[in-house]
């Protein structure tokens, strides 16, 4: 019995192992750079290479380089096609993004896809730099499809080339300790790259220095980025120092301040729906479309900011259009502000109900739309939260607003008016049925006395 018990256990470890084995094995993918460590000539090859591949389709993928140091000068005849197995890997676009970066997309022919190891694309520099120069070749926004349109899941692995001859003997490495100081007047989550590869971040407090880590790095010039979002202006940053490393070395980093852009024109645009209906709402700003939320009755939606250039004119308009089911009515209100700076503007849907629907005739069944003659209401823009519908004043000031039913019916006034007329003839003529009747009953009564 323990003998059984035994080989039951082993036999379930042996299967784990295999699930394991094949479960790695299905996804380890790899796209490669292989380039020459040194190179001493006026051109050179690398080739991006691909292992473990199964049933691929097509792919695409960026590769950066100092333009400085090595360029590609033909796309046409500096790049050739990839081979896997004995299946050709054509590629069927390649263009330049910006003077650093190349983009490739390749396309395996057929349906069938292509399995196993080989390349996707041979590319061919010049040397435009000097001995002694460095070149790193990254890999970025890769993807790979199967036939299934599946995506592949890969690593993508760098390489660097050295240009000059190899040196005799092996290159000492030395050990660099990396610090990042935040100088700026935000938290930032600073992510760090050395050599192009990206060291993960850490969250350093303004004012404060983190260290990152130890870095075994050869003898020769190495490259040390630094790489922030910045929650003031909305902007990504990036400072890049290149070091020679000749000893052990502590290196110190440092951010940029960037401070909350005082001169700003910019509107953040709330819409506050006074409506007894949830609502869509639609916002355009200068008569462009910016953007719509579903708002729930009696809530604020929040639309964002929005910014102006600082020549433009401070008077910009704001309208809202949106469709009432309560009277089945579309509306829209145009409100004029003048934006001078960082404002909070609020707009508001007015309430619009059953009751505002009346009929013109009292043989007409169709209702229609008291809300083109409804009285506005105010809107205001403020430098702090949105003010509330009765507020008036501010630093954004209202030249005018407006709120029409886009139906084009006959305004209320004049179903008004037709409503009291109607009203006054029907008194008269009830005046007059009473008073008939009242003398009809007077002789009747003179009648039976008499008799």
């Amino acid at each position: 019995m323990y003998a059984q018990n035994k080989n039951l256990k082993l036999n379930i470890i042996a299967i784990l192992v295999l699930l394991i084995v094949f479960t790695t094995n299905a996804t380890a993918v790899t796209v490669s750079v292989d380039a020459p460590e040194y190179e001493s000539g006026s051109r050179f090859d690398i080739t991006i290479e691909i292992d473990d591949v199964d049933d691929l389709d097509s792919g695409q993928f960026d590769i950066s380089f100092d333009s400085s140091v090595v360029n590609v000068t033909d796309l046409n005849n500096d790049i050739e096609n990839g081979e896997i197995g004995s299946t050709a890997v054509p590629i069927d676009l390649c263009y330049f993004i910006g003077a650093n970066s190349i983009r490739l997309l390749f396309n395996v022919p057929g349906v069938t896809g292509v399995s196993g190891s080989g390349t996707v694309a041979t590319i061919r520099f010049e040397v435009v730099g000097e001995n002694g120069d460095i070149i790193f070749l990254n890999l970025s926004n890769g993807v790979l499809v199967d036939t299934k349109s599946d995506k592949i899941p890969a690593n993508w692995v760098n390489d660097k080339v050295t240009i000059g001859d190899s040196p005799t003997g092996t290159l000492t490495t030395y050990t660099t300790t990396v610090y990042v100081k935040n100088i700026d007047d935000d938290k930032l989550d600073i992510h760090l790259l050395v050599d192009g590869n990206d060291e993960d971040f850490e969250s350093i407090s303004s004012g404060k220095t983190k260290e990152y880590d130890d870095y075994s790095l050869e003898e020769g010039t190495h490259t040390f980025t630094i790489r922030w979002f910045d929650p003031d202006t909305n902007e990504w940053y990036e400072k890049t120092k290149e070091h020679t490393i000749t000893d052990v070395t502590t290196i110190i980093l440092l951010t940029d301040e960037h401070a909350e852009d005082k001169n700003k024109i910019s509107s953040h645009v709330y819409i506050n729906n006074l409506d007894d209906n949830n609502l869509d709402i639609y916002l355009y700003i200068d008569e462009n479309y910016k953007k719509y939320l579903s708002i729930s009755s009696g809530n604020t939606g929040n639309y964002g900011e929005y910014e102006f250039e600082m020549d433009e004119n401070a008077l910009h308009s704001f309208k809202i259009e949106w469709f009432d089911p309560g009277t089945e009515e579309n509306y829209e209100k145009i409100s004029r502000i003048y934006i001078t700076g960082e404002e909070a503007v609020t707009l508001y849907a007015d309430e619009h109900t059953e009751v505002d629907i009346i009929p013109v005739h009292e043989n007409d069944p169709n209702p229609v739309s008291t809300s083109s003659t409804l009285a506005s209401s105010s809107t205001q823009s403020t430098n702090g939260m949105p003010s509330s519908p009765a507020t008036a004043g501010g630093s954004g000031m209202i030249t005018d607003t407006t709120t029409q039913s886009t139906k084009g019916t006959p305004s209320s006034q004049i179903q008004v008016e037709d409503s009291t007329e109607n009203n006054g003839l029907e008194h008269h003529i009830m005046t007059t049925y009473t008073l008939i009747g009242f003398i009809a009953f007077m002789f009747a009564l003179i009648r039976i006395r008499s008799v």
